[in-house]
This record gives structure tokens, sequence and C-alpha cells, in this order.
């Protein structure tokens, strides 16, 4: 038992582990969820921004295609254009970096066009004349070497390897695209835009099946932009994600956001403790309540009442075990009171038959019939009080044996009322039936049992000259038989009092007539048992009215 003890967990620890497991497992599951899908979606996110960036791409190739109407012919075609003798590995080169230097055409493009639409208002762009002077003349050089994306390699000549970087022949930059030395045989320069975003490096060219064509294939992965042609799909420009989880600055990004999470994390679980810990503080005061008072229950404290002011399942619980309480109060005092009253009935009998047999041992009395007859009618007593306190211990067990048969219930009224003809008779009563019968599957020598004590009880309580009547009265569920008859009236405590155990209206009137002050309170139970019911009331005729109600029984 000891084992037991030290190893049971309080509910309310239960509920606070409960509490804060839950919330912990939601956090933990919701920043994972959240951080794994960051690494998946994010650079995807961030690929397709930066495709945004291209659309004056997209569109030169649409054009480069319209004129071509094939991907291949179309980057063939343009290397062709470059005039002289091609090296070995000349062809190869400038069809990896055709894609590129679409790119920068695009990029020289751009610069171009936002730099005139900034010169349209000169005095909101540069309100420096000189340095406006200057600008609008680097402009008129551009737009003279402004390349085509249907000729894209302008400028260049064969073979590659004799110029110093392909893809930077002259030296420039998105702040000053123009060069040191002007060109002097009238030929577009070659100019190449410095890409700050790292986007030339990875895109891809793919046809309209999504079939690689030329650029930096990605084995990961892509984000797309589909290449229109009077609305119709010819190819699709691809780009390849900058962030990468194995790129330092990916892992850079992807650390500082778990410190976030982490930190939310951290937050989370703190509220998760308190609000857990101020749940179980919640349940654990009223639990606590509860126990104390089945504990004062237990020890036989029936007048405890346990105080959990709460509109929930407790609060429910704190009532029913409060009503429980009285409920059981109750029943010790009619437990007591039982004791009491029994031992009080039994006592007067005993002590009268004592008596009596002390007197004839010592010689005062002789045992003469009559001596013996009022001895025997003491034993009577005993008998009557005993078989009534077993009759009525077994009805409130639900253990009295019921032999329930079809029966005439007024016939045997009339029988019982003829019986007691002498009573009435000798108590100067007069009485009256009226009634009819109806067939009602009862135990006949138990019903017989309660009307005896019906009559026996108006011709014990009745004065001399008073009357008695008896009637039925029948709807289409119920039957009825009421014993009504004249004073002794009862006053309304003594009415509400009728049907308990050794209740007696007269005690000396009762006793001096044999009534034990159980047989009303056995005749409900009896009635109850059988599915019936025994009720009082004040009768029409001044007395005591008893109500006897049977179910009839449906048709089957």
């Amino acid at each position: 038992m000891s084992v037991l003890k030290i190893r049971r967990i309080p509910i309310a620890l239960r509920l606070f582990l409960t509490v804060l497991l839950t919330a912990l497992v939601i956090s933990t599951v919701s920043l994972w969820v959240l951080h794994w899908n960051m690494q998946r979606n994010f650079t995807k996110y961030v690929a397709d921004v930066e495709m945004q960036k291209l659309d004056h791409v997209i569109h030169n190739l649409a054009g480069v295609y319209g004129v071509y109407h094939d991907w291949g012919n179309a980057i063939q075609a343009q290397i062709l254009q470059i005039e002289g003798q091609a090296g070995p590995e000349d062809y190869d080169r400038l069809s990896r970096w055709w894609l590129r230097r679409q790119y920068d055409i695009a990029l020289q493009q751009r610069y171009f066009e936002e730099h005139t639409l900034m010169n349209v208002a000169p005095t909101l762009a540069e309100p420096d004349p000189q340095k406006r002077q200057a600008s609008q003349e680097e402009l008129k050089w551009l737009e003279m070497n402004l390349p085509s994306e249907y000729r894209p390699f302008e400028g260049l000549k064969f073979p590659l390897s004799a110029q110093q970087n392909t893809t930077r022949v002259n030296q420039g930059s998105a702040q000053n695209p123009r060069p040191n030395q002007p060109q002097s045989d009238g030929k577009k320069q070659f100019i190449s835009m410095p890409d700050r975003l790292g986007l030339s490096s990875r895109l891809a060219l793919y046809d309209a099946k999504r079939q690689f064509v030329v650029g930096e294939p990605a084995e990961g992965q892509m984000s797309y932009r589909p290449i229109l042609m009077n609305n119709q799909v010819v190819g699709y420009l691809g780009l390849k994600p900058v962030l990468d989880q194995d790129d330092a600055l990916s892992i850079n990004f992807f650390s500082e956001q778990k410190r976030y999470l982490l930190l939310i994390y951290g937050l989370s679980f703190i509220a998760s403790l308190l609000v857990a810990w101020l749940l179980a503080t919640y349940f654990k005061k009223p639990i606590q309540r509860l126990l104390h008072g089945t504990r004062e229950l237990t020890k036989g404290n029936y007048q405890y009442q346990v105080k959990v002011n709460r509109n929930d399942e407790l609060g429910d619980l704190s009532t029913e075990l409060n009503q429980l309480a009285v409920i059981l109060d109750q029943h010790e005092t009619s437990r007591r009171q039982w004791v009491a009253d029994t031992s009080h009935e039994l006592k007067t009998p005993l002590a009268v038959l004592q008596a009596q047999i002390e007197a004839m041992q010592d010689g005062i009395r002789k045992a003469t019939p009559e001596h013996l007859d009022a001895m025997m009618r003491q034993v009577s007593s005993l008998k009557k009080l005993t078989q009534d306190l077993a009759d009525l211990a077994q009805a409130e067990a639900m253990q009295l044996k019921f032999y329930l048969a079809p029966i005439n219930p007024w016939q045997v009224i009339e029988q019982e009322v003829e019986n007691f003809r002498p009573k009435f008779e000798q108590a100067e009563l007069s009485v009256r039936l009226e009634g009819e019968a109806v067939p009602l599957k009862l135990d006949i020598d138990r019903f017989k049992q309660i009307m005896v004590n019906l009559i026996a009880n108006s011709i014990r309580y009745t004065e001399a000259g008073g009357q008695v009547h008896i009637h039925s009265e029948q709807t289409a569920t119920e039957w009825s038989v009421y014993v009504d008859d004249s004073p002794f009236g009862l006053t309304d405590e003594q009415l509400a009092r009728l049907g308990e155990r050794f209740y007696r209206v007269d005690d000396s009137r009762t006793r001096s007539t044999g009534g034990t002050g159980l047989g009303l309170a056995l005749s409900a139970k009896i009635a109850q048992a059988m599915g019936g019911q025994l009720s009082f009331a004040h009768s029409p005729l001044g007395g005591l009215r008893c109500k006897l109600t049977f179910p009839i029984p449906t048709k089957q």
C-alpha cells in the first residue's frame, strides 16, 4: 500500500502535465512545420519575386522566337552574324553564353528607358546644369551603342580567343557604362552590364514542352515564367533559387529565423506553464473540498456542507453531495427514531407480561383463565408488532413476496367490511358502500392486508355515532377506493405525518385498542410495491380520507 501511495499522481498534477505537454507538442509541431515550410517554399517565393524583374528579357525572347520559330535556329543564326573565322570552341562558348547576353541586352535597354524617362523632367532629375549635360551626353552615347536582342553579339569578332573577355569586352558599370575611349570604326561597342543580383548565372531556357535548351540547368527547384507569342506558350524562362540550404547566405538566413522561432517557442513554453498551473489550481481547490466533504460523510458527520460556488459539473457534484448529506442525516435520524420507537413499543407489552408472571411467581395472582387471557393478549400484541416490523422491513428492502393474479378488488372490500360488521356495531358506527367492480392484477392477501388496516384505522379513530363511507372511482387508466370517516379530525401537521412508523394521532386511544402505529406505513409500502399509491387528505365527513389507487391493466 505504501508503494502505491508514493507512486500515485494527483489529478491536479495530471491536469497540469497534460495541458503543459499538449501546449508544448502543439507549439513544437507548429514551429517545426513553419520552419520546414519556410525552408521549402521561401526560396521559391524569392525566385518568383526575382522572376518579376525578367519581364523585359521574356519580351525580347518572345520577339526572337517570332523571327526564327525555333530556339535552336535562333541561337545558331545569331551566332553566325559574327564576322571572322571561329575558333574550335567558339560556337560552344557562345551557345552557353547566348542567354546571358540576352539578359545583358535587356538590362541595358531597361537602363536606357529608365534614365530617358528621368530626363523628361531634367530639373527634377539633376538640378546641376553641368551634371545634367554630362548625363544627356552619356544617354546619347548609350543610345548609339544600344544593342538589339536580334543581334546580341554585335561588336564581337572571331576568333574569341583574341579578345580579353567574352563577357566584358569594354569595362563599364551601371552608373557609368560609357568606356574611356570612343569607337573609331563607327560600329557599336560591345557593352556588358554588371549583374548585381546574379540572375544571369541562374537562368535557363526551356522549350514549350519544358525541355532544356540553353543556360544553367538545375536539378532541384526551379521557378518558371512562360514565354508567350500570340497568347501561345512557346517556351519557359527558368530561374534557379538563389537561397539554397547549403549556401552561406541561406544558412545565415535560416539561422536567424531559427533564433526567432526558438524565442517564440520559449515564450510559448512559459505561457503554457502559467496557463497549466492556473488551470490545475482552478480545479484542484474544489476537488480538495469535495474530498474533504466525503471524508466527513464517511466519519458520520452528515451535517457537513461542501461550499463550491461554481456553475459547472463540480458545482453540480457539490450540490448533489450536500443533498446526499441531508438525506443521510434524515436517514440516520429516522434510524435512531426507529430504534427508539421499536424498543419503546416492545418494552410496554414485555413489561406487562413480566409484571404478570412475577405476580404469579410471588403468589399474588393465580393462573386463572382471565389472567392467562390477558397475558395472551400481550403475546398477540407482541406477535403482531414483530410481524408488522418484519413486513415493513421487507417492504422497504423490496423483498416482500407478491403473487399477482386477476382479482375483483371491490368484492374483496365488501367481504372485509362484512367481517368488520360486528366491530362497526360495537363502535356504534354506520358504514356505507358505493362502488363498482373492475379487474385488477394484485396480490389478494396483500390487498386484504391494506384494506384491513384502513378499515381498522377508521374504526379506531372515529367517535361513536359517526360514519364510514367507502366508495370507488374509476378513470380510463386508474381505479381508486376512498375510505372516509367522520371526526376525530386531523390537523395539517398530523396529516403530513401519517404513514410514518410508530406515529399515532392519539397514543393512549391506540394502545387501548391494540394499534402498533405501523399499519398505515406498512400499507403505503405494500401499495407502492404493487404499483399503487396510498395518500391521505381531509375527509368531507370531517375526519380522515384514505385514497388507495392502482393502475388499470391495458388490454393486450
